[in-house]
């Protein structure tokens, strides 16, 4: 196997040309050959562009990589290098977009993403997905949702679902959501990540008696009742029965508290927390919270619950 030594030696105008273009540029010569200490994944692909006589391919993959590992200057480095060495021109406009976000330049980032989705390539829902995320970062939230919406109906899936839904909800409009959610339902995704989104946004949007049924099917087939419990009362309350929303929450209590004569574990730490908060028990949610942040620092759950909390608090101080 040639070496790349060898494969500059046979194509001396190639490597001319290559070393004008980094002078031209303004890049660091040292960082083309190798991005020592970036990642071990980097140095493996620096070992097989050492070796390349093909090495504009290895110089996308590790671009990839560096941007994958927080070093978007470096994979714009290699971007410029692999222009014009045999690269797909619409995954190099693409991957450079996307190392503009990570830069920082985001509006650079978006107009480079119109373009590859311009293009109607076979990296049209790629590029569709990550200008809805970008949209979204840029507090274009209609335009997120155009985007997603042609990204789902051309690969529907749970993570799209959820995400289009979630994006809908955000707008506050429920009831495209909660279509939207039927529709993952409808399609076989089997998910109860799906089933508690369509609850949400069908009490939200007043669809309370499809809501109670999805959860009376979960009642059903559940061995820890208690989160469904919590939901029921949920919709208790949002109908207005409040005696009966207490009823449910206090099942939800009383079957969390025998798990915890057990084994306490975080997740059913939060739901007791949460169930707390609905019966307006509010210090000892926060009690119980704080108690699960020092057992698992970061738990995400425990401290969006706290921030329902925190908010609470505030808009009761108003």
């Amino acid at each position: 196997m040639n070496s790349a030594n060898d494969h500059r030696r046979q194509n001396p105008g190639l490597h001319l040309w290559g070393w004008a273009l980094v002078w031209a540029l303004g890049l660091p010569t040292g960082g083309l050959i190798a991005h020592d200490g970036v990642h071990v994944d980097v140095d493996r692909v620096n070992k097989q562009i050492e070796i390349s006589n093909d090495p504009g391919p290895l110089y996308l993959i590790r671009a990839k990589l560096c941007r994958k590992h927080g070093r978007p200057d470096l994979a714009l480095q290699d971007l410029n290098w692999a222009r014009g060495l045999g690269i797909d021109p619409e995954e190099e406009l693409l991957e450079r977009a996307l190392c503009l976000r990570d830069s920082g330049k985001e509006q650079k980032a978006l107009k480079m993403l119109d373009q590859v989705v311009g293009l109607s390539g076979k990296l049209l829902v790629e590029a569709l997905d990550e200008r809805s995320d970008l949209r979204l970062r840029l507090g274009k939230i209609d335009g997120a949702i155009i985007d997603l919406v042609r990204v789902h109906s051309l690969e529907p899936d749970l993570a799209k679902t959820l995400r289009l839904g979630d994006l809908y909800e955000r707008r506050g409009a429920h009831g495209l959501a909660a279509a939207i959610y039927r529709q993952g339902m409808d399609a076989g995704i089997d998910s109860s990540l799906l089933v508690i989104a369509r609850i949400r946004s069908e009490t939200a949007s007043g669809g309370y008696d499809i809501a109670m049924n999805l959860v009376d099917e979960k009642l059903l087939e559940a061995s820890l009742k208690a989160p469904w419990y919590q939901r029921r009362a949920e919709i208790y309350r949002a109908k207005g029965e409040e005696s009966r929303a207490v009823s449910d929450l206090e099942k939800a209590l009383e079957e969390l508290d025998g798990i915890f004569k057990r084994r306490p574990v975080p997740i059913h730490q939060v739901t007791r927390a949460r169930v707390l908060r609905l019966l307006g028990r509010t210090d000892e949610a926060r009690k119980q919270l704080q108690d699960v942040l020092k057992r698992s620092p970061g738990y995400a759950s425990a401290q969006r619950e706290l921030e329902l909390l925190d908010q609470m608090e505030t808009s009761d101080d108003r």
